[in-house]
């Protein structure tokens, strides 16, 4: 009787690698078609993805006054750099007598300093008045933001109502 027993012994024994190893097959299976154990990119296949970031430049600060003389000028200088787009210049001001305000390329501002009344050629010209809305569209580059007062006589007094700045994307 004692081999029955051992006979009955080993075949449990088969039966139970059998579902053991039926068991691993399946789990091993399952485990290569997990996303885990997809293959994982090499440093050639990665692929980085930056989040563009809106920068802002403030040129001139909402509430900020300032006099300009008689054939003077106040002025800030502004760059955009290489890659920068969407870039806009916004902003608005007030002036008690008739100011002339453009911007203008650093080309522009040179050919500005020898001859102010080059100041109405730039593209971007807000005309000989008492205030008025800036709203321009630029690309890259150096630029100049020109407050000018063509008057002879008096100062005038400018105040800056919504801040003026450049804002752009890169």
């Amino acid at each position: 009787m004692k081999k029955n027993n051992t006979k009955s012994k080993i075949g449990w024994a088969i039966a139970i690698l059998v579902i053991v190893g039926i068991l691993m097959l399946f789990v091993y299976s399952l485990g290569k078609n997990s996303p885990s154990s997809y293959p994982k990119p090499n440093s050639y296949s990665t692929i980085y993805t930056t989040i563009p970031q809106v920068y802002t430049l403030s040129l001139f600060s909402q509430g900020q006054v300032f006099s300009i003389n008689a054939g003077s000028y106040e002025y800030s200088n502004f760059t955009i750099p290489q890659g920068a787009y969407s870039v806009n210049i916004t902003g608005s001001y007030t002036s008690q007598g008739k100011v002339e305000v453009a911007i203008l390329t650093q080309a522009q501002y040179g050919a500005f300093t020898q001859n102010p009344s080059s100041i109405s050629s730039s593209p971007y010209y807000y005309g000989d008045t008492q205030g008025s809305t800036i709203n321009a569209q630029l690309s890259q580059g150096s630029y100049v933001l020109v407050f000018y007062d063509p008057g002879v006589l008096t100062q005038d007094t400018v105040t800056i109502v919504n801040p003026i700045a450049a804002k752009y994307t890169s």
